[in-house]
């Protein structure tokens, strides 16, 4: 039942990345959030936007061993100097609940700008007219040699 949540969860975060309008973001080792730049994993960008708490494009053992302590006590909940399963997990799916609400609110955000670019009136509703413009639109640009068919010889502009 565990693993079925989990893979849920991940699921849904994949779902709502694919949908972003925004930059991706990611979760550090540490737990800082921070912008996706193509790599993630544990490649040196990573490293440094993790651990260069001062943004000085340097990694001083100290940095790097405050950063670690810091991530290590977040993920042991009950403060007995161990950290179990749950509490690891816990730990990241705290972060993870934070990330998918903050990119909710940031698509629920854009979803209101996109209705304002489609009432071209401006009255606060879009008619059918209004809705199927946009529509039109999106098939022009995208019928790039205007036979009123999309196919896979229509690749020169992206809607």
């Amino acid at each position: 039942m565990k693993n079925l949540y989990l893979l849920c969860v991940v699921a849904s975060a994949a779902t709502l990345a694919a949908c972003a309008t925004s930059e991706p973001v990611t979760v550090s080792e540490s737990g800082g959030e921070r912008s996706s730049r193509g790599g993630g994993g544990h490649g040196r960008d990573v490293f440094f936007e993790t651990y260069d708490t001062n943004g000085d494009n340097i990694v001083t053992e100290a940095e790097f061993r405050q950063a670690r302590d810091e991530g290590y006590a977040r993920r042991d909940a009950n403060g007995d100097g161990t950290v179990s399963p749950d509490e690891y997990v816990g730990e990241y799916e705290k972060r993870l609940d934070e990330q998918l609400a903050a990119q909710r609110d940031r698509q629920l955000k854009q979803a209101y700008v996109r209705f304002d670019a489609l009432d071209t009136d401006e009255d606060g509703s879009m008619t059918r007219e209004e809705f199927g413009a946009s529509g039109t639109r999106m098939l022009g640009s995208l019928d790039d040699n205007g036979d009123g068919i999309v196919d896979e010889t229509d690749t020169t502009q992206r809607y």
